[in-house]
């Protein structure tokens, strides 16, 4: 009897967390995350057109972590042994901001919030949608 009641519990919060619209708190990839390409599913990642692959793969340390444009993306930004790289990230979804969650953040006057946190692990970001067009796409 307790088996098959630890088999329907697990059932539940398996079908819990698919339905849900759970909203996860996210930081900056590592580099070496970006170097493995492992980076989160979660939001559709730009980088500037001018850069290429290589570019990407040669960071080497996370520097800047920035909401910009008053939560339209995340900007994460990279040294490397060749260039600077801005990696930005943005809901896949309409209508969604991205919210600082944690951590030591500061306002900009052109409506940005920095990450000033010496380790930029500690500022976490999530993504906020508004119910009325979360299911749009």
């Amino acid at each position: 009897m307790n088996c098959f009641k630890k088999k329907y519990n697990f059932i539940f919060l398996l079908c819990f967390f698919i339905n849900s619209d759970l909203v996860v708190a996210d930081q900056c990839p590592l580099a070496e995350i970006v170097k493995e390409r492992k980076i989160s599913r979660d939001y559709e990642w730009t980088i500037d057109e001018r850069r290429s692959l290589d570019d990407v793969l040669s960071v080497e340390k996370l520097y800047s972590v920035r909401i910009k444009n008053k939560g339209e993306f995340i900007a994460c930004y990279y040294s490397g042994d060749k260039n600077l790289v801005r990696l930005d990230g943005s809901s896949l979804k309409k209508g969604c901001l991205v919210n600082k969650k944690s951590g030591a953040w500061e306002g900009a006057e052109n409506g940005e919030q920095i990450c000033k946190e010496e380790d930029l692990n500690l500022c976490v970001y999530e993504i906020h949608c508004n119910e009325s067009e979360e299911n749009i796409d």
